[in-house]
């Protein structure tokens, strides 16, 4: 069904007080919710984004004003990022180690708890596809088409981003993120739905998103060290480039808007507020500096206890209580794992085949062989073993798995779609055809997918030529 003609009866614009999201989740999950009606995503998108208003300082964004200037202010931001990274890579060639992360489990915590974030890539600008006008919003319209792979699986940015997190089996460990971490997904997604005559938020917003930043470059460069595919950061490095990239595009789209707008404060202090509006939640660096493994660990262990509470061997006692009666209460995990460690069951610092616990998980005749995964048993290692002793992943190139894709498929409903658009004859019809499944829910899926490669070529034929 499509997504601005299905109608939900608790999503009509008539009833908006019967939805009352109160999260940061509840908010992703209405945005994406696929029976809920454009129509009432842009009211909701509204009120949610003016919400946000009194939070917002632009005091520091006074360099906007000089719109003449703004390619030279980016262009200097841009020289100071290269520089910091080129000081960067001089103190990794004088034998200084990785800033982010000391070993593979590191990099996987901050994989997972971005992904909230990775998972609506773009999504602020597929309202440049709705706009009244789409000439006005070219620029933009093309990067959204960009991040969507112009409909290939394998360029499209959060197809990417679920193949990845797909090879290293950390996409269960989203739903146990705090809600501030799906704070920024819920601003991107309300402006994907924001009326026309907020379409300026779109703008800004996109201005300071497409700007190159330090950690985007040291995260890159440092995945690649441990053996993760960088593949995903490395195309927001190359794509996004300041030259003729989707900054240099950001910056142009800025400009054009600025001189068609009749109210040319008032659309200056709206691309000043969502400029600001790219560091609310959690940033990468905030995700980096507060990785802490030995929490990670609990946290597994934790889990894991609900269900082995019950299945061990009553006969193996620690201080008075057997695993069982450890197990039954998660709030004592950590006083537990210390007892390992204290009767070297666990031996920190040291190559794991020296601890008993790593025996029984990992070895194929050990008692908890197959209870972890191979992600968790990393954790686990990384963990014992300490950071003087990390490893590195062979390197195993992640891209867009087309197959994977295709368990979303209604094939009915997608053969269905293209009889329609084939059977007609104006490109504006078939664009109000289509566009729908653009949007952040439907376009990592087969049918988005498909859809995405027709409107690519109807409103760029030159640019996609290839497809």
């Amino acid at each position: 069904m499509l997504d601005n003609t299905v109608l939900n009866p608790l999503a009509s614009p008539s009833q908006l007080n019967t939805i009352s999201p109160k999260t940061n989740k509840d908010w992703v999950e209405f945005f994406l919710d696929p029976k809920v009606n454009r129509e009432c995503k842009t009211e909701y998108a509204e009120t949610y984004v003016l919400s946000l208003f009194d939070q917002l300082n632009t005091t520091h964004l006074s360099w906007i004003d000089q719109v003449d200037q703004v390619r030279q202010h980016i262009q200097h931001e841009h020289d100071q990022t290269c520089s910091k990274f080129q000081s960067y890579l001089d103190q990794r060639k004088s034998g200084l180690g990785r800033n982010y992360f000391p070993t593979i489990s590191h990099a996987l915590e901050f994989l997972y708890k971005v992904a909230p974030v990775k998972y609506v890539d773009g999504s602020w600008l597929y309202s440049s596809l709705t706009h009244p006008s789409l000439f006005e919003s070219k620029d933009l319209s093309y990067i959204y088409l960009e991040e969507l792979g112009l409909g290939d699986a394998k360029a499209n940015h959060v197809c990417m981003y679920q193949s990845l997190l797909r090879h290293f089996e950390l996409e269960p460990y989203i739903n146990y993120l705090d809600d501030i971490y799906f704070e920024q997904a819920a601003v991107q997604l309300a402006l994907a739905y924001i009326p026309h005559d907020l379409f300026p938020l779109v703008i800004g917003f996109n201005l300071g998103y497409e700007q190159l930043p330090l950690h985007l470059l040291i995260t890159n460069y440092e995945l690649a060290e441990l053996g993760i595919d960088p593949h995903y950061f490395n195309v927001h490095i190359t794509i996004d480039n300041a030259h003729n990239g989707h900054a240099e595009k950001s910056i142009q789209a800025f400009i054009d808007h600025y001189h068609q707008a009749q109210d040319k404060s008032k659309y200056l202090e709206l691309v000043k507020m969502s400029f600001q509006m790219n560091d609310f939640g959690l940033s990468s660096t905030n995700i980096i500096q507060e990785i802490d493994l030995t929490q990670s660990v609990y946290q597994l262990l934790q889990r894991k206890a609900v269900v082995g509470q019950h299945i061990h061997n009553q006969k193996c006692q620690f201080n008075g209580r057997s695993i069982n009666e450890w197990l039954a209460q998660p709030e004592l995990i950590s006083e537990f794992i210390q007892i390992l460690i204290d009767k070297q069951w666990i031996i920190k610092n040291r190559p794991v085949e020296e601890s008993r616990f790593w025996k029984l998980i990992h070895d194929s005749d050990g008692k908890m062989f197959g209870v972890f995964n191979a992600t968790e048993k990393m954790l686990i290692k990384d963990w014992i073993q300490g950071e003087s002793l990390t490893v590195r992943l062979k390197r195993m190139p992640v891209t867009g798995d087309q197959n994977w894709l295709s368990k979303y498929n209604n094939q009915h409903e997608l053969e269905q779609i293209k009889h329609q658009c084939h059977s007609l004859d104006d490109t504006n019809d078939k664009l109000a055809l289509l566009i729908p499944y653009l949007s952040p829910y439907y376009h990592p899926r087969a049918i988005g997918l498909w859809a995405t490669q027709e409107v690519s070529k109807l409103l760029f034929p030159f640019q996609t030529l290839a497809l």
